[in-house]
């Protein structure tokens, strides 16, 4: 099958782009610039230049009608790339003129509890409108909701790790309480591929987590047992999230909205149950605690 990825150059898209050059489909990748391409030009994909809020761009991308498979998403920490032009504008015309271009199918990898979170976080908003669109669009689709990143405690996705590592604080965003169905990227990225022609997965909203369920406060001390490290747990408060949203606004825009995703995560968790057949097709999922080895340790 012929696929345009959107959002190649991430750590998520990147396991996507492996993924799909390993089930032998033709990728296409829509890039904005040289940076972070080197994995996609080892695998042999096709970059298409341009700017997913480009139509131009997005029209070059779309000839040919491939599938289309995106996990595109602002930076609330940049100016240049906010969440309210990518999660939002940008993904909806890539919506329209996929319906335009006639694709087979379109794999929106959105965020787990859209729905519900969007009445209280913008980037969920965002994503949940997308949603709609597609929806409504006669496009046929895959909505996958993912839960939150194993790789949300290794280097070069959060600050997390190297907290742990140069101070021994295990870093909370809010109390730290609420419970999170941790998902291993490669295991979402194999769930997007199946999205492709899975008949399970047509027209159909599909949650996915890892076999565990912990806080963040229960990921620390699994951190500290497989490590031998002693990590002390130091929440940031609510209050102080919300303050810090404020201050930065000047600056930064989108912190306010950024922090508002982690005081979601403390009131209301962040788990979900996987489909049966989503199961059945992985096979298997990484736990949290292999996880944890391949993360910290030495042993596989």
């Amino acid at each position: 099958m012929q696929v345009l990825l959107i959002g190649g150059t991430g750590l998520l898209g990147g396991a996507i782009a492996t993924e799909l050059v390993a089930r032998g489909h033709s990728v296409r990748a829509l890039v904005r610039t040289g940076k972070h391409i080197g994995h996609l030009r080892t695998l042999g994909v096709a970059l298409e230049a341009g700017d997913m809020r480009d139509a131009r761009a997005l029209r070059r991308a779309l000839r040919s009608a491939p599938a289309v498979i995106t996990t595109a998403q602002g930076n609330p920490l940049s100016r240049a790339t906010p969440m309210r032009q990518i999660d939002g504008a940008a993904t909806q015309q890539l919506v329209d003129l996929a319906r335009q271009a006639g694709v087979p199918r379109f794999v929106l990898v959105s965020a787990l509890k859209a729905d519900v979170g969007a009445a209280f976080v913008p980037q969920l908003a965002y994503k949940f409108a997308a949603e709609q669109v597609l929806q409504a669009s006669g496009v046929p689709y895959t909505l996958l909701r993912p839960s939150s990143f194993q790789e949300t405690f290794d280097d070069g996705f959060a600050p997390f790790k190297r907290i742990i590592e140069r101070f021994g604080i295990g870093m909370t965003m809010g109390s730290g309480r609420g419970q999170h169905s941790f998902v291993a990227i490669h295991d979402v990225a194999r769930a997007a591929v199946l999205a492709l022609d899975h008949p399970a997965a047509l027209n159909q909203i599909v949650p996915i987590g890892g076999p565990d369920d912990l806080s963040y406060r229960d990921a620390y001390r699994r951190i500290a047992a497989i490590t031998g490290r002693r990590i002390t747990i130091v929440p940031v408060p609510r209050p102080a999230l919300t303050l810090g949203g404020v201050l930065g606004k000047p600056v930064l825009p989108e912190l306010g909205d950024f922090f508002a995703f982690f005081r979601f995560f403390d009131r209301f968790g962040y788990t979900c149950t996987t489909p049966g057949w989503l199961v059945t097709a992985l096979g298997s999922r990484r736990n949290f605690d292999t996880a944890v080895r391949e993360f910290y340790t030495s042993t596989p």
